[in-house]
């Protein structure tokens, strides 16, 4: 899963109401059901962004171009441009890339210890 899907996914289920402008390049891109809706407004040519989903967008050039019309919609429209995840996700993650069918007692340990780690940082912040 892309980082920008993710990061997606993250704020999609903190406010469901916002739509999601992704800076990606020399680019703007909504994607998700986002992608659907702004085609509500603007038409703009989907295509596959990953195995999840579509994107839709523009170029970086003609940014104020189309806020100046998501404006006048009134849309709901929050740009992002930093795609790192919560410390849960990252906690989440990493739990979810150990396969413990292959995992010696040591490196679990290890994991645990670094688990441990990462949960006392997330508290500290």
């Amino acid at each position: 899963m892309s980082k920008i899907y993710s990061k997606y996914l993250e704020l999609k289920a903190n406010n469901p109401n916002k739509m999601y402008l992704f800076k990606s390049g020399k680019f703007y891109i909504f994607i998700g059901e986002d992608c659907d809706t702004i085609n509500n407004y603007i038409v703009l040519k989907k295509v596959k962004f990953c195995n999840e989903t579509l994107k839709c967008g523009f170029p970086e050039v003609v940014l104020d171009d189309y806020l100046r019309v998501f404006s006048n919609h009134k849309l709901n429209i929050e740009i992002v441009t930093d795609f790192s995840l919560s410390s849960k996700d990252n906690l989440y993650s990493y739990i979810d890339s150990i396969n413990i069918n292959e995992i010696t007692p040591l490196d679990a340990l290890n994991h645990l210890s670094k688990i441990k780690d990462m949960i006392k940082y997330d508290k500290t912040s």
